[in-house]
């Protein structure tokens, strides 16, 4: 399975021959738009248009904007469902692709309630991609608390500064020195198998955006 970051929440993920991409950002800022091919495109906000842009999506995809269960080849998806303040419904998405198990919860600000929790204790997170920049994702502080909570395998930092970004966010500088790691990226994508997870320490990978 290859993973990839591209900037703000959307993650591209492939997996023989499928693609995943979720919260596609919109082309309007400041950086470069994203375009992709897809198989499977997920949106965990679907009414911000600046995280749920279809119109950089080529192919024909199964687009899955709503919480539930869901299969489609090799990715198995449990979509967690919320509410935000203005009554907009978004999810918090665990997948399990080539049995690794992923948590993305996308534009989330707020700490995990009681009922989250208890529906992602089900399952060991062995990837936690987390927004670390503020704004609106997580907080540097909030991020670590989520992290210590979660305990995933893999943390994989999103949504922070980025050249260009019109959204002021804070850079990854500070999240890289909470837990002790540099803060240059070498790399822009990783590839990963559930054999060759850490076992005991928590890894983690700043991806540089794609």
């Amino acid at each position: 399975m290859q993973l990839s970051w591209h900037g703000q929440y959307t993650i591209k993920v492939v997996s023989k021959e499928t693609v995943l991409c979720i919260d596609p950002y919109a082309a309007n800022l400041g950086i470069s738009p994203f375009k992709a091919k897809a198989d499977i495109l997920s949106l965990s906000n679907p009414q911000d248009a600046s995280m749920s842009n279809i119109s950089g999506i080529a192919g024909n995809p199964v687009v899955i904007n709503t919480p539930g269960e869901y299969s489609i080849k090799e990715f198995a998806l449990h979509s967690i469902g919320w509410n935000d303040e203005q009554g907009n419904e978004r999810s918090l998405q665990r997948w399990m692709v080539e049995d690794i198990v992923m948590l993305h919860i996308g534009s989330l600000n707020r700490d995990l309630n009681a009922q989250e929790l208890q529906e992602l204790e089900r399952a060991d997170i062995d990837v936690f991609f987390v927004p670390v920049g503020g704004g609106t994702g997580l907080s540097l502080d909030k991020a670590m608390k989520m992290i210590s909570t979660i305990e995933p395998k893999i943390v994989i930092p999103i949504h922070y500064a980025m050249s260009g970004l019109t959204e002021k966010l804070d850079a990854v500088k500070s999240f890289a020195s909470a837990l002790g790691v540099s803060e240059t990226a070498t790399e822009k994508k990783l590839i990963l198998k559930k054999s060759k997870l850490p076992e005991e320490d928590m890894q983690t990978v700043i991806l540089a955006p794609y």
